[in-house]
């Protein structure tokens, strides 16, 4: 990887931090939980973490996803194809999906959500 794309990567990452505050680099249970203060993380330190680990997975081709939630599976698809799209330059169909995805997700609640 050349640093310019490592760096494109990294400024990707540091950017679902602020944005999302999505740090999957972070150390955490497996469930979403960041386990360490935030006093003691290192955004750079995961972000080049990162950057290494998606390069590699880019690299070789394969991006490892995980298990489908049975609700938001229509959306994992429309955000899936969207990806293949956009490794192809199909910028206009894959935002289409990505609002597809991003409609149907503000539909859904997530379970128990609303009960007292």
């Amino acid at each position: 990887m050349n640093r310019e794309v490592r760096e494109q990567i990294k400024e990707a990452y540091r950017c679902m931090c602020r944005e999302a505050r999505y740090r999957p680099k972070a150390p955490g249970d497996g469930f979403g939980n960041i386990t360490v203060p935030p006093e003691e993380l290192d955004m750079e330190a995961e972000a080049h973490a990162y950057a290494k680990s998606w390069w590699n997975e880019e690299d070789k081709q394969d991006f490892w996803i995980g298990c489908c939630d049975f609700e938001t599976r229509p959306e994992t698809i429309f955000a899936l194809e969207a990806a293949r799209l956009l490794c192809g330059a199909e910028r206009e169909p894959a935002l289409r999906l990505l609002q597809m995805a991003a409609k149907g997700l503000k539909q859904k609640k997530r379970p128990g959500a609303g009960r007292a």
